[in-house]
């Protein structure tokens, strides 16, 4: 698609008071002019008038005029009229802003109360959205300022630049380069599907764990050698130990016969006791058990009456759902339905005018081509007939594949209206449903459940049985017999030797168990001595991947960047940086020369902007005017396909454009 200005007519636009309008060549218009004479203006307006912007990308700026003394004119409507040539087809834009004024009740003056902006094409009003749409439909904004702004490209972040030269260009496919390389075929089988930076970074992951645990190995071998060596020390005869703990049992079982001695003297009265603190547990059980019940017929209530109030919501929330997915359907069917029509027209079209072509022969073919005459008159119908017959079988076959075509849109069609009617009456049934469930909610809500403290306190069964329990409960608390005493005092002094004993026997079990300990930790080093040789094995199989995939990312780099900067006569792109580690970190850079864009003078970046210009209308197929300014600073401007405005600095006090229809 070719975009050209044929004329830009501001009205009270910025600082132009009334009416300015400009001519543009359809190859090379410059405009030229001292300072503040409105050269950039014309760049803002062309740009406003589609899009509603200045030059810089800004939709809030100065679009009123104002006086000498910078007071906004009033009351003046603010117009771009651009009348372009989209391939060959004249078409007019017009975006005008106006000032709306009112009178407020009970005042004389009329007041500034807000502005609205009136769209037209082609003469014809459209709204804000017909209008963007329209404009879309000529060329996008984001592929606008790209192609008609030479500075707009290189000062995009470098991954947004990146994106767009590896659209033009495409992915490059790692199974391409990895063709002929049994290495990085290999890696390919390994990774999966797996993004090629994702896997290194993955790799990173996993060596920088496994020189960690490597690290620690040694570390944890030390540790349990040096603790082996102070179990030695520490060690003692280990059969002296084991006739130890054997003499210091015997000690206890003596003890404990005299323990089961004293026991005797106190067993009848302990076992009365005993029965007595049975019955009056056996009270308190019963009446927690009765406790027990009420808090969890409170609980099971409640939870019952909860869990129906959220089964009940859920299914609620599930039929609603149903529903919206239900009405879905019916939209997308209806969609495609209109989609359908659209396609039917199409096929229409297409069916008359197959139906209505018939032959007509290429008078170019019946030329000999060795001494450009026409072949005899017999050869002549020969080859007419055949080639009757050749269009008349082509034409045929195309119309039996067009009734296939006619078939499958009425298939689609009718399924379409099925799913439609299936939506409706599901709709309707799940609607019904909600009704009654809304009603079962309400039921299940108005439910209410009695307190367990309320339970409690009216249950008299409940109350007998603690007054009982604490009766018997003072009974029991009176103090033993004397006999009773003095043999309870004489079993404890013996419980007391016993735990003495106890200890001493425990503390030689503890020296004894160092002979486990000991073999335990050999066993343990034996593991970790293990452990490292598998580690050292996987660290060098990670090494080994890792050097793999740097190759693979270092080749898949200079394709990438070979098929970018093909794209390209006077500039060059760095796509990554080459760190002096090894590491590769992507990156964006435009280059004249060798020469950085932040390095190189204005007219290298001018060059430059319209080479990138050139390589994005050639893969987009779309040239749009492009405006350069501060022309003054280069004298050789590279050709461009598009229509160029050169924006020039000269003495001039009022605007000149002069018009080059030679370039």
């Amino acid at each position: 698609m070719v975009i050209q200005i044929q004329m830009l007519t501001m009205r009270n636009f910025k600082g132009v008071l009334g009416e300015r309008k400009i001519e543009f060549s359809p190859t090379v218009t410059q405009v030229l002019g001292a300072n503040k004479t409105g050269k950039t203006t014309i760049a803002d307006a062309f740009r406003w008038c589609l899009f509603g912007k200045n030059s810089e990308g800004k939709s809030e700026f100065g679009i009123k005029t104002k006086d000498e003394e910078g007071n906004v004119l009033p009351e003046l409507s603010h117009e771009v009229e651009v009348a372009l040539l989209v391939d060959g087809k004249e078409v007019v834009l017009k975006r005008v802003y106006v000032e709306k004024w009112t009178k407020p009740r009970q005042q004389e003056e009329r007041k500034l109360t807000g502005h609205t902006t009136n769209y037209f094409v082609n003469g014809d009003k459209y709204t804000e959205k017909d209008y963007k749409a329209y404009i879309d439909s000529i060329c996008t904004e984001s592929l606008f300022v790209c192609i008609t702004n030479p500075n707009y490209f290189t000062n995009l972040p470098d991954d947004k630049q990146r994106a767009l030269l590896t659209k033009m260009v495409g992915e490059v496919s790692l199974e391409s380069i990895a063709d002929g390389n049994e290495a990085f075929t290999q890696l390919l089988k390994e990774i999966d599907g797996e993004e090629l930076v994702a896997f290194l970074q993955h790799l990173s992951y996993k060596k920088k764990e496994v020189k960690e645990e490597l690290d620690r190995i040694p570390v944890r071998i030390s540790e349990q050698r040096n603790e082996i060596a102070t179990l030695i020390d520490e060690g003692c005869n280990w059969v002296e130990l084991e006739k130890d703990i054997a003499s210091t049992e015997q000690a206890i079982e003596r003890i404990d016969e005299e323990i089961a001695d004293r026991s005797k003297v106190i067993d009848s009265e302990y076992k009365a006791r005993r029965n007595e603190r049975k019955a009056v547990n056996d009270l308190r059980e019963k009446a927690d058990n009765i406790e027990f019940k009420h808090r969890k017929d409170f609980n099971t209530e409640t939870n019952e009456r909860q869990n129906t109030i959220s089964n009940l919501e859920s299914k609620l929330r599930n039929l609603r759902n149903q529903i919206a997915q239900e009405k879905d359907s019916k939209e997308k069917a209806q969609a495609q339905l209109k989609a359908i029509e659209s396609e039917k027209e199409d096929f229409r079209n297409r069916w008359q005018e197959l139906d209505s072509s018939h032959f007509v022969a290429n008078e170019d073919e019946l030329v000999c081509p060795t001494c450009l005459r026409r072949y005899e008159q017999g050869k002549v119908d020969v080859m007419l007939a055949e080639m009757e017959r050749a269009f008349n079988t082509q034409k045929a076959s195309k119309l039996e594949a067009m009734q296939q075509e006619a078939a499958d849109i009425k298939q689609r069609t009718k399924k379409l209206n099925e799913r439609i009617e299936g939506a409706d009456a599901k709709q309707l049934e799940l609607q019904q449903n909600e009704n009654e469930l809304k009603q079962e909610l309400e039921k299940a809500k108005a439910v209410t459940v009695l307190t367990a403290a309320e339970r409690i306190e009216n249950d008299a069964e409940l109350k007998a049985l603690r007054e009982e329990a604490e009766a018997r409960t003072q009974e029991l608390n009176k103090p033993d017999t004397d006999a009773t005493q003095e043999a309870s005092k004489m079993s404890e002094s013996l419980k007391k030797d016993k735990e003495e004993l106890r200890a001493k026997r425990d503390a030689l079990r503890d020296k004894l168990n160092t002979r486990t300990i000991i073999a335990n930790k050999n066993k343990r080093i034996t593991e970790l001595e293990g452990q490292e040789k598998k580690l050292n094995e996987q660290l060098a199989e990670l090494e080994r991947q890792e050097y793999t995939a740097e190759e693979l990312v270092k080749a898949n780099i200079e394709v990438l960047e070979q098929r970018v900067n093909s794209l390209f006569g006077f500039v060059q792109f760095t796509m990554f940086d080459h760190r002096l580690n090894g590491a590769l970190k992507p990156m964006c850079e435009c280059t004249v020369k060798g020469v950085p864009y932040s390095d190189l003078n204005n007219a290298d970046r001018i060059n430059a902007g319209i080479d990138i210009i050139n390589a994005i209308c050639n893969f987009n197929n779309v040239y749009a005017p492009c405006f350069i300014d501060n022309a003054e600073s280069i004298n050789d401007v590279m050709p461009m396909q598009s229509q160029c405005i050169q924006l020039i600095v000269s003495r001039d006090k009022q605007l000149v454009t002069i018009h080059n229809n030679n370039d």
